[in-house]
């Protein structure tokens, strides 16, 4: 890497070491994200294969996580983007404007119709002039016992560009508190689950129309759950 990125977000994943993903410390709200002229002016279509996981936590078991379903990633719909965590592969299509800025209400809708395997979303609510930071999913009635609504907050981003060995790369990350709302036992009081997590994605520009890409998702316990005191992310 350049000296530039040395330090930056380009390092920390090249190190492999979850340890270097903590939750970010909330402050200036970000500004949008904006990708690079080798994504641009096209609507990509995407295939995702799921890799694995991995608990990185050192002083809370695996029986324990595993158990606490308020954690995101273990119900379906609890985060967002990929609403299936383990499904083994999904297609859908991303779309990025000429100015480099996503079409948020065209890809999150595909997003996670693909994930959940049948349209599910009603619409997306998305005005980046207006707030680059909140994104509104409504769900079909019935379709998904999990969420009939989803409100993200972005409360950070990170974005590099460089080059390796003459390959064009971009990473950048969001870090996201999602509240999700769905029924509950009780008649006209929504359940509302709160969860935070960050994604990190990276994209090379594999030449001739085509990119190559990968995505990790890091999940932090909310300072609301019993479990956080024990290792705070």
């Amino acid at each position: 890497l350049p000296a530039s990125a040395a330090e930056g977000l380009a390092s920390k994943l090249q190190k492999r070491d979850p340890a270097l993903l903590t939750n970010s410390v909330f402050n200036v709200p970000p500004s949008v994200q904006v990708y690079p002229d080798f994504m641009r002016g096209a609507t990509w279509k995407v295939k995702s294969s799921f890799r694995g996981y991995l608990f990185p936590s050192q002083k809370i078991p695996k029986s324990r996580l595993t158990q606490d379903f308020e954690v995101p990633g273990f119900q379906k719909c609890s985060i967002a983007a990929i609403c299936d965590v383990g499904k083994e592969s999904a297609e859908y299509e991303m779309r990025i404007d000429n100015q480099g800025l996503q079409d948020r209400q065209f890809t999150i809708q595909r997003e996670v119709d693909a994930f959940l395997g049948y349209p599910a979303v009603a619409q997306v609510i998305y005005d980046a002039s207006r707030n680059p930071n909140r994104i509104s999913i409504d769900f079909i009635e019935y379709k998904t016992r999990n969420a009939e609504r989803i409100e993200l907050f972005c409360n950070a981003r990170e974005s590099e560009l460089y080059e390796n060995e003459g390959q064009q790369v971009f990473v950048c990350s969001e870090y996201i508190r999602q509240v999700t709302f769905s029924g509950s036992a009780n008649v006209g009081v929504a359940r509302q689950v709160i969860g935070n997590y960050a994604h990190f994605w990276t994209w090379k520009n594999a030449g001739n129309g085509k990119l190559t890409g990968n995505l990790l998702t890091a999940a932090y316990l909310d300072p609301q759950d019993s479990l956080y005191f024990d290792e705070p992310s």
